[in-house]
């Protein structure tokens, strides 16, 4: 499930990914996010019951979250002000038992991109954060002398 944020402020699940589920992470503290929503335009903040809404300004109280990265993968976050978990179940859940949607996991942008403000710049190269040359220094990379003799 995909958390989204919808162009009227609502925040729901959706089964695919979609522009609305698209969300950028910003730190502002050690340990503390904003989420914002690129297409929407919105920031993703928390009221005072724990409720998901998109607002067009940012406050503190209200949209920074706790980062907790948990061992699983998983990353659960916290609102820094009201101490709610982000989740994409109802608080008024008549299964009190029922586990809520409190995990998330930072996925990779599957959406075609067709706007030309999105691609990269010719001169910006993408980074294999999988690779062990990240840089991709590794086919014109100098050896030491004495490596080379060595060998």
């Amino acid at each position: 499930m995909y958390l989204q944020m919808n162009m009227d402020g609502r925040v729901t699940g959706s089964d695919a990914q979609t522009p609305y589920s698209l969300l950028q992470l910003k730190s502002v503290k050690p340990g503390h996010v904003i989420i914002k929503g690129p297409s929407s335009s919105l920031f993703l903040c928390m009221d005072s019951e724990g409720n998901l809404k998109g607002q067009s300004h940012y406050s503190e109280t209200s949209c920074t979250f706790r980062e907790m990265l948990l061992a699983d993968g998983y990353t659960r976050f916290i609102s820094s002000q009201y101490g709610f978990p982000m989740s994409l179940a109802s608080r008024h859940s008549p299964d009190r038992h029922a586990l809520p949607f409190t995990r998330f996991l930072p996925l990779r942008n599957n959406l075609k991109t067709d706007s030309a403000s999105e691609q990269m710049p010719n001169n910006q190269r993408l980074f294999n954060v999988d690779s062990d040359d990240l840089l991709g220094m590794g086919l014109n990379s100098m050896g030491s002398p004495q490596f080379s003799m060595d060998k």
